[in-house]
């Protein structure tokens, strides 16, 4: 059976193994993402971090501990904001969770939930330099179908909400 671990899981059942800093009727595991995780060297197929990565403040330690327990050939997929977004920088909002979703925000109701980076393709790279066939695609988010059309005529992935990132180890 493959071992999938859902990093910050929040209310997400996806995976084997589903770890968050808060305890949501997903959790499986609680603890502090900023720190080393819980599980042995080589130990999932497959780690699924969706949202997290700009919430985590020492980044290196973060996916350092992504690369240490994959398994040799297992695959990451990873979802963050991106930092070209226009609508970041007109709102003048870095912690933009409750504008953009207006009112349902799709974080913890917890002081510890902070946003403390936005990431633009370069980043990423950079920080998963170790891991192969690295893939980042710029995604839309949201359902509101006039507001995609509209923001992706913007230049340069300006329209586009995530990035998502696809490596393998």
């Amino acid at each position: 059976m493959k071992k999938i671990l859902n990093l910050g899981c929040g209310d997400d059942f996806y995976g084997t193994h589903r770890f968050d800093f808060v305890k949501t009727p997903a959790t499986t595991e609680v603890g502090d993402l900023n720190g080393g995780l819980p599980y042995s060297d080589n130990y999932f197929d497959e780690v699924f971090c969706k949202s997290v990565i700009e919430h985590v403040l020492n980044l290196k330690i973060f996916v350092n501990e992504i690369h240490r327990v994959l398994k040799p050939g297992g695959r990451l997929f990873l979802r963050t904001d991106n930092a070209g977004y226009l609508p970041f920088h007109l709102l003048k909002s870095h912690e933009h969770n409750k504008i953009i979703a207006k009112g349902r925000a799709y974080s913890h109701k917890s002081d510890d939930d902070n946003h403390y980076h936005l990431f633009v393709e370069s980043h990423l790279r950079a920080l998963f330099k170790d891991f192969t066939n690295v893939k980042v695609r710029y995604t839309h988010g949201g359902r509101n179908l006039l507001n995609k059309i509209l923001l992706s005529l913007l230049p340069k992935n300006m329209g586009k909400f995530h990035l998502d990132l696809y490596a393998i180890k």
